[in-house]
């Protein structure tokens, strides 16, 4: 009964169709077209590294994160909205944020035509994680 419950738990990601991806270095996720799938804006600076994506292909749903080193922060920041956005397709959204938020993260968003990426972004460690719907 345990090896088929284990079995139902792994095979989730594969039920949902979720596609997870870990790249070295920005050249890496560009070599794989990464922006040019929409999974992330082509927004990220030169020294992106550990680049981490984790895509739902049934609900076009993206969570992941990236690192960058410090001094690339401010062009980041000036390609992105401050502020998360009010609303999202991930389940309660604003206490998603607070908890960010009450990390000390700053919240950053990024609009498309048909896609809205949310960026919270701490200076302590040069990362964002990301959600995009």
């Amino acid at each position: 009964m345990v090896f088929l419950a284990t079995i139902a738990v792994a095979g989730c990601d594969y039920l949902t169709d979720t596609v997870t991806r870990h790249y070295a270095t920005l050249e890496d996720a560009r070599r794989d077209r990464l922006f040019e799938k929409g999974w992330l804006p082509d927004v990220l600076p030169p020294s992106a590294q550990e680049i981490e994506t984790k895509n739902n292909l049934d609900l076009s749903t993206s969570t992941g994160s990236f690192h960058f080193n410090s001094s690339d922060s401010a062009a980041l920041y000036a390609q992105l909205d401050a502020g998360a956005p009010t609303e999202s397709r991930f389940a309660d959204w604003p206490s998603l944020v607070r908890s960010y938020e009450g990390k000390g993260y700053s919240a950053w968003s990024y609009r498309e035509i048909k896609y809205t990426w949310a960026f919270f972004c701490t200076p302590e460690n040069d990362s964002c994680d990301y959600y995009l719907w």
